[in-house]
């Protein structure tokens, strides 16, 4: 009897582990639930689960995912740290993640599932610190839970996106089976490197998280899942923004223009409005560098194939790919750039003209975002005001110049006041010039 109960014990903690499962809801951006039997892994390349014991679910890619739910009482807490950092809630997020750290494993996990919900409390931690404003100790956090992630046995081997490799620069070791990191790997590197240009730091945030966020990005779209280079473009526009803040016009542009290649690669190699914009903003950037003569050649094509194509539906019906969109925000761009080339060099009565004609024509002809809008106000504003005082031996016409000049600074200051343009350093001096001879 004694050998029987035995027997029937050892049988009953056998099926236990083997039904042991961490179970629960994935829930995806279309609304869907889905129940897993198990959650064998979180990655980036995608949530990895069983609907049942043996059989695979569907693996679900991050841009799909909304959240991840596990089964069970003690896993409270764990389950509400996306909703709490979503929501800013720094300091609960931190007390929450520290407590799931410090549990036992509960009932259902085995030591390599609980380990790995452990790693991604360590990011959760360490964006309680990014929304503490904390970004040393949000640094050494991030950083802590990359080298967590990036320790072979944390690494998942299974379903994952094959032969994705990484030169890693916070450890400085390769990284094989990258596909296997924990999913919020790609996050964190964007993040490191914003903390790092938080503290001023241009150049690590770019060798130690924006470089690494590309190459890893590039690596795991190579299946064709082109979704992940938006990490790559979001990282690229944070790093040219910083160096435009900084005045670095040079860093700006070779940021932009990286933008621009990243953008066009994961359109298949067709522009989209992504890459426009980067374009647009390369050339501006190399405005300010001082060479006009390169960034006239960026804006040329937009506008000749703009003038050619409205010609022609003169006197034949349009092309429907003559323009679009895209391509009208790219030649509103286009003249915008073409009026901060000629204004850069101007120095008679007709190169101010020309600059005006280019400003006024993107603003009268196309409806562009706040920001063109806001550059071609600008332009137009400046460009006014000096022909008003080129012109000032004839009070008429530097009036109205003047008044013109008037207009275009009232539309930008008052109906576009957040703008950078709105608070350019070169307002006081045109307002000026408007007062000196706008007259009654």
């Amino acid at each position: 009897m004694r050998n029987f109960i035995l027997a029937t014990t050892a049988t009953l903690l056998f099926a236990g582990a083997l039904s042991a499962a961490a179970g629960g809801v994935i829930q995806t951006k279309d609304g869907k639930s889905n129940t897993a039997y198990d959650i064998q892994a979180e990655t980036v390349s995608g949530v990895i689960w069983d609907q049942e014991r043996n059989r695979p679910g569907t693996k679900v890619k991050l841009w799909d995912l909304e959240s991840v739910r596990y089964s069970g009482q003690a896993m409270d807490e764990y389950n509400g740290l996306a909703r709490k950092l979503s929501g800013g809630q720094a300091a609960r997020l931190i007390a929450d993640a520290e407590t799931v750290m410090k549990l036992e494993a509960p009932s259902g996990f085995d030591k390599d599932a609980w380990r790995r919900v452990q790693i991604s409390c360590r990011y959760y931690l360490a964006m309680g610190r990014y929304l503490q404003g904390d970004w040393s100790t949000a640094q050494k956090e991030l950083e802590d839970y990359i080298k967590e992630c990036e320790n072979p046995e944390n690494l998942y081997t299974q379903n994952i996106i094959p032969r994705v490799t990484l030169n890693s620069k916070v450890t400085g070791r390769p990284v094989s089976n990258a596909g296997g990191l924990n999913r919020f790997y790609l996050d964190a590197l964007e993040t490191l490197g914003l903390v790092y240009l938080k503290q001023g730091d241009a150049k690590s945030a770019t060798e130690k998280a924006f470089k690494p966020l590309q190459e890893l990005a590039e690596g795991l779209s190579s299946q064709g899942d082109r979704e992940y280079f938006d990490w790559g473009i979001r990282g690229l526009r944070a790093s040219a923004r910083y160096a435009e803040d900084q005045k670095d016009f040079k860093g700006a542009r070779e940021a932009y223009d990286e933008l621009t290649r990243v953008a066009v690669k994961k359109q298949g190699g067709k522009p989209s409005r992504t890459s426009y914009e980067a374009q647009l903003k390369g050339g501006f950037m190399q405005i300010r560098e001082g060479d006009t003569r390169s960034a006239q050649a960026r804006f040329y094509e937009a506008i000749k194939n703009w003038e050619d194509g409205h010609k022609t539906t003169r006197t034949a019906p349009p092309r429907t790919d003559w323009i679009n969109p895209d391509l009208a925000y790219l030649t509103a761009g286009s003249y915008v750039g073409m009026g901060q080339v000629k204004a850069a060099g101007a120095k008679r009565a007709e190169e101010w003209a020309e600059a005006l004609q280019n400003f006024s024509t993107s603003l009268a002809i196309f409806n562009a975002d706040d920001e063109l809008r806001s550059l071609a106000l600008l332009g137009a504003a400046n460009a006014a005001a000096q022909l008003a005082e080129m012109n000032k031996s004839s009070q008429a016409t530097a009036s109205n110049y003047a008044k013109l000049a008037d207009k275009y600074l009232a539309e930008l200051t008052q109906l576009l006041p957040k703008t950078k343009a709105a608070s350019d350093e070169s307002l006081p001096a045109i307002q000026k010039t408007i007062n000196a001879y706008k007259g009654d």
